[in-house]
Formats: structure tokens, C-alpha cells, sequence
């Protein structure tokens, strides 16, 4: 087996490994659910039972569909080889956000509860109708077993949705008043540090095509390492600067909260790199590089710039942008899953 081929079946058990510890984790910030007034049976529904039932719809799903997803993933990877790693690195940060914090915690308790009726019909079937051959009794039972296994499911969804509404909207509030400039900060650090980085990059690939003009191969060669700490380097210290500080349950982290820094020398610079690096290529007609990416790509960039330099205010704009880029991810993997057989590939 390749190493492509298995790193992509590597991710498909990553993502069953951490499906559930996000479940877990989730249970742990929302307000604990209180179903029976037994302090002991509200712990356990809460932290064992709700989790579990969240966990088993989407490790089920991943297990009968394994191959597929791992073909996916193999296909999302050939996609995007064109695309630098720290840009997948960008829009793959901003697709989970949006994942974890929207849209899994609403659509599980569903899948769970649609899920449980599609196993409970199999269940009916096979007890009522297979197994026992048919008549009263066994469909009786089936009927028994398959209710029972809907019940789990639809009394969590029952309990949880109120419970994560209500929740909801505390989001909502604390989103406007603090996540959005956290979210919103550290894509807005990345991109400034991608930006910085993507001119050292377009150096050496000129360096690289004229050793191919003139000696016929290449002899320069990238120090793609160093320059993704530099990348690196570059985030975190930006993101010190940008951030405001946040509190944690260990304390508070003092970043310095100097996003002025930003929209007034750092943003405006990062914008003349791109638009430089463009016209560069523009004018050279430069073929093969991929530092900035392509279109969609420096698109998505100038968004970001431009929204920070003149519209930092418009909430609606900046979410947008941020659910922008989770688009596009998001539809290149379902792109890629329609695309993918379902058979085992090697």
C-alpha cells in the first residue's frame, strides 16, 4: 500500500478517535441536563449516555463507509496538492471551527434519532420478518427491540436541544461580544503570516526556474522547513499582538490586544505583498507557482484583508467570510465523496 493510500485510511480512524472524544468534550461546557432529579442518573445521561449516543451514529457511519471516506480523503488530497499546505492549513482551521462550534452540535441529535430508526427498522425486519419467520410473536418482539432502540436516541435529542438552544443563544451573544474577534483573529493571523511568507517562497521558485532556464535542471533548492517556522513563528507572535486576553479555567492568557497594529501597518502591508506577487505574475506571466494559490484562493485572502482594513465593524460581513471559507472546504469534500467509490482501493 502506498503512503498516500494509508495515510488517507490513517484519517479515516483519526476521525472515528476524535468524533467521540469532541462528544465527550462538548457535554463538558454546555449546562448539565437533568432529566430524573437523581443527581447519579443525571451525571451518567449527562456524561455517559447522551455522548455515546452522539458518538455511535457517526462511528457507525464511518465504519460502513470507510472505504469511501477514505477514498475521499485520498481524492481532497489530490485536489488540493496544487494548494500549499499552510493554505489547506487555513481553510481546514476555519472548516472546523464552524463545524465543531455550528453545525455538529444541531445536526447530531438528529442523525442520532434518524440513525436509530433506520437500525431499529433493520432490527424489525430481521427479528420480525428473518430470524424468527414471521407471525405475531416474532413481530411483536421486533417491534419491542426496535422501539427500544429509538428511545435512547429520541429521549437525548428530547433533553439536549432545548438545553443547547437555550445555550444557543448565549453563543450568539458571547460570538458578537468576544468569539468573533477570537475566530475572526486568529484566521486574521494566519493569513498575515501566509502573506509574509508566500514572497520567500516565489523567491526561490524564480531562482528555481532560472537555474531550469539556464542549466537545464535545478539546482536551488526550497527550505520549505525553515520557512514554514518562520510562518509559524510569525503566527504566534502576531496572534500575541492581535488577540485580547482570554480567560481559561487555568487563568488568562495575556495576549496584548493590539489588533490596531493590524488595520493600521500589518493589514495594509500583507495587502501590498498579494496584490504585488499578482501583478508580478501577472505581468511575467508566471506559470507553476503555487505561493498564493489560485483564484478562489486569492479571493478568499483579499477578503480577508479588505474586510479587516475597511468593514471590521460589520458583524454580518466577517461571518460571513469565516463561514466562506468553511464553503468552500465543505463543498470540495462532498465533491471529493461523490466522487469516491465505495470499494476498497489500493
Amino acid at each position: 500500500m502506498s503512503p498516500d493510500w494509508l495515510l488517507s485510511r490513517v484519517t479515516v480512524v483519526l476521525l472515528a478517535i476524535v468524533g467521540p472524544i469532541y462528544f465527550f468534550l462538548l457535554m463538558l461546557f454546555i449546562p448539565q441536563m437533568m432529566p430524573f432529579g437523581d443527581p447519579w442518573l443525571d451525571f451518567l445521561f449527562h456524561y455517559l449516555a447522551a455522548p455515546t449516543v452522539f458518538s455511535l451514529p457517526w462511528i457507525g457511519t464511518i465504519y460502513y463507509q470507510r472505504y469511501r471516506l477514505a477514498n475521499t480523503v485520498h481524492i481532497m488530497d489530490e485536489t488540493i496538492t496544487a494548494v500549499p499546505l499552510r493554505w489547506r492549513v487555513f481553510y481546514g482551521a476555519n472548516a472546523a471551527f464552524i463545524l465543531m462550534v455550528f453545525i455538529l452540535p444541531m445536526a447530531t441529535p438528529v442523525i442520532a434519532l434518524i440513525e436509530g430508526l433506520v437500525v431499529a427498522g433493520h432490527v424489525f425486519y430481521r427479528v420480525g420478518v428473518g430470524k424468527l419467520g414471521g407471525g405475531k410473536p416474532a413481530a411483536l418482539l421486533g417491534v419491542v427491540v426496535a422501539i427500544g432502540l429509538c428511545i435512547l436516541p429520541a429521549f437525548v435529542m428530547i433533553e439536549f436541544l432545548p438545553v443547547y438552544l437555550n445555550l444557543w443563544t448565549n453563543i450568539l451573544l458571547a460570538w458578537e461580544s468576544f468569539w468573533l474577534q477570537i475566530a475572526y483573529g486568529f484566521a486574521q493571523c494566519l493569513v498575515n503570516a501566509l502573506s509574509f511568507g508566500a514572497p520567500v517562497y516565489f523567491i526561490y521558485f524564480g531562482a528555481q526556474q532560472y537555474d531550469r532556464g539556464l542549466y537545464g535542471e535545478v539546482y536551488t533548492k526550497t527550505p520549505t522547513a525553515k520557512i514554514r517556522l518562520m510562518e509559524f513563528i510569525l503566527f504566534i507572535v502576531f496572534l500575541f499582538i492581535y488577540l485580547p486576553p482570554i480567560p481559561t479555567p487555568f487563568g488568562i492568557i495575556p495576549f496584548l490586544d493590539q489588533s490596531n497594529l493590524f488595520y493600521n501597518y500589518i493589514n495594509w502591508a500583507s495587502l501590498a505583498i498579494v496584490g504585488i506577487m499578482i501583478l508580478v505574475k501577472f505581468r511575467l506571466k508566471v506559470e507553476g507557482d503555487t505561493t498564493i494559490g489560485g483564484v478562489s484562493n486569492i479571493f478568499v485572502i483579499g477578503l480577508f484583508l479588505v474586510v479587516e482594513l475597511f468593514f471590521k465593524a460589520n458583524l454580518v460581513l466577517i461571518t460571513s467570510i469565516i463561514w466562506l471559507a468553511f464553503i468552500i472546504y465543505a463543498a470540495l469534500a462532498v465533491v471529493s465523496y461523490l466522487r469516491a467509490s465505495s470499494r476498497e482501493l489500493y
